[in-house]
């Protein structure tokens, strides 16, 4: 008899070639689905873009005939005026802001995904972003980290052995090279991220100022709060930054405790305090690998621990030990962030990690970043092509102030000191310098400088008693970058590691720099190149660096603000 249907073997094996066939076609499938998503969500989006643009050149025809009319195209349009324009179909508005003139944002959800407006008139779609005439593909920082790591790993990235979702850099700059960001105006050194909390851990690569932390050792958290460096961190700091980057900035805890050898001393005394900016602690530093760390920058500069009656410091050798609270180090702050998303770099020294919003002027530029301004002069004070690299150090109203990216090519003394004026010696060589400056660019007139006295054990703040009214002047003890940010490059033959020597002014005009304040009647404070604040006698040649004041509203042509691309002025 004829044997009639399949039989289980023949009907498995089709079952599973049409189960291959599924496999292999399931995605493709998906992914023309999808691309149809995109292509309709983005021709949406461009529909709903030339329906405003036409509907408000309507109104703008109209107002022009009666200027009586009422029209819906101006400042105050919102999201939900757009209805009444055009057609939305499935898609809705999320932002949008039109400055009375034209869109400048417009942000609209299509499809299951987001599109935003850049200023070609193109749209980014979701984790994309515009930067310039561009759309440009972002991801998450820490997922970017992951890939460093390799569970062999002894230096490097490494995972933490008590929490596993926690992951730490340790050893020399050699064994760790890629952990840079440049991020809010500073350049940072990432210590740890936690891959469950979604968050990083960054200690800023240089020292942002030297100040003396305290005139009593803190012995529970209010003394610590109440101390000299934590008011610099967490107001002076703290408010330099953008709203946007302190959005990001999460409370973390710090450990200010007495450290000591034996565990028993380390239990004497244990102070932790809730911050949004803090120190590393010495237990933090050891892990990263001490003196044979990253984070050994060949400069002093304080940790958050105490002794017994000291504050500890990391000594230009890598080793740390206890200082008088009466000396000032590097302040070097530490913040806990939300993952970020980064559009370029590969996380190395000359090329960070970026995750920036582009300044498109002085207005919007942020403290810390680097602009190139043309100089006049022909004393090569700023090399062969005329350009001055400045760091922003503060804003005001209608100014920026600005500290050269390193020295005058001669030395200055101060001479007299009884009385600080703009008649002193050094202000012959700093009249000089920003009368090359056009003042195109420089904001003329004066301003004020804090030119009061340091003396041992004070507030960074006590300089303020006493001013003086000029366009130019000093670093005053203090302010962002008052300390060796820069990279004096002592002893030739074992360089410090926190700058490029390529990017400053002058990098070996001289190993100190004179400051804006003195210490007494006779002796004047200066930045020594391990950046320890010292006072030194009036008629002592040290270095001179100059800050000045650039106008509001410059624009910038190019750049992108950090210290291997400054921005450029028009």
């Amino acid at each position: 008899m004829k044997k009639l249907g399949f039989t289980l073997i023949e009907l498995l094996a089709v079952i599973i070639i049409l189960a291959i066939v599924a496999l292999i076609a399931t995605p493709i499938i998906l992914n023309v689905i999808e691309d149809a998503r995109i292509s309709a969500g983005r021709s949406e989006a461009n529909m709903i873009l030339g329906g405003i643009n036409n509907y408000c050149a309507s109104e703008e025809m109209k107002y022009q005939l009666d200027n009586n009319y009422e029209r819906i195209c101006t400042s105050d349009m919102d999201k939900d005026d757009v209805p009444t324009m055009v057609n939305l179909g499935n898609a809705t508005i999320e932002e949008l802001v039109y400055d009375g003139e034209k869109l400048t944002t417009l942000v609209i959800k299509s499809n299951n995904h987001k599109f935003t407006l850049c200023s070609s008139g193109t749209f980014a779609m979701d984790d994309e972003r515009c930067d310039g005439e561009v759309a440009i593909t972002t991801k998450p920082l820490i997922d970017i980290l992951l890939q460093q790591y390799q569970e062999e790993n002894q230096t490097g990235l490494v995972k933490d052995s008590i929490n596993e979702n926690l992951y730490y850099y340790t050893g020399t700059n050699e064994q760790v090279s890629n952990n840079f960001l440049w991020y809010g105006g500073h350049q940072w050194r990432i210590l740890e991220f936690d891959t469950e909390a979604n968050t990083l851990t960054l200690i800023t690569q240089q020292p942002l100022t030297s100040i003396q932390p305290t005139n009593i050792v803190w012995t529970d958290e209010k003394t610590y709060d109440s101390s000299y460096i934590n008011k610099w961190l967490n107001e002076y700091f703290w408010n330099s930054l953008n709203s946007s980057i302190k959005s990001t900035i999460l409370d973390n805890t710090f450990n200010v405790g007495i450290y000591g050898d034996t565990e028993e001393e380390q239990n004497v005394s244990e102070i932790t305090t809730n911050k949004k900016v803090g120190l590393l602690d010495a237990e933090q530093y050891i892990k990263a690998g001490g003196a044979n760390s990253f984070l050994n920058i060949k400069d002093y500069w304080w940790l958050g621990n105490r002794s017994n009656s000291s504050i500890i410091k990391v000594s230009s050798n890598g080793n740390f030990n206890d200082s008088f609270l009466t000396i000032g180090y590097g302040v070097r702050p530490i913040i806990k962030i939300s993952n970020v998303n980064i559009i370029e770099g590969n996380g190395t020294f000359i090329s960070n990690y970026k995750s920036i919003n582009v300044s498109s002027n002085t207005n919007d530029v942020q403290v810390g970043e680097y602009i190139n301004v043309p100089y006049n002069g022909d004393d090569n004070a700023c090399g062969d092509d005329n350009m001055c690299t400045f760091r922003v150090v503060s804003k005001d109203n209608d100014s920026i102030k600005v500290i050269l990216n390193g020295l005058l090519p001669n030395e200055s003394v101060y001479d007299d000191l009884s009385v600080i004026s703009s008649n002193s010696i050094i202000y012959m060589s700093l009249n000089s310098f920003a009368n090359n400056i056009s003042t195109n660019y420089r904001y003329a007139q004066d301003k004020v400088f804090y030119i009061g006295d340091y003396p041992y054990s004070e507030s960074y703040e006590i300089v303020q008693d006493e001013t003086l009214n000029s366009n130019v002047g000093l670093p005053t003890i203090g302010e962002m970058f008052s300390g060796n940010d820069i990279d004096l490059s002592y002893p030739a033959e074992d360089p410090k590691v926190f700058a490029d020597v390529n990017t400053l002014e002058n990098s070996t005009a001289a190993s100190i720099y004179s400051t804006m304040n003195r210490f007494d009647s006779t002796k004047i404070y200066r930045v020594g190149d391990g950046g320890m604040l010292s006072s030194a006698i009036s008629t002592g040649e040290f270095g001179v660096r100059p800050t000045l004041f650039l106008k509001m509203g410059l624009k910038f042509t190019g750049g992108d603000g950090t210290a291997q691309s400054p921005y450029t002025l028009q």
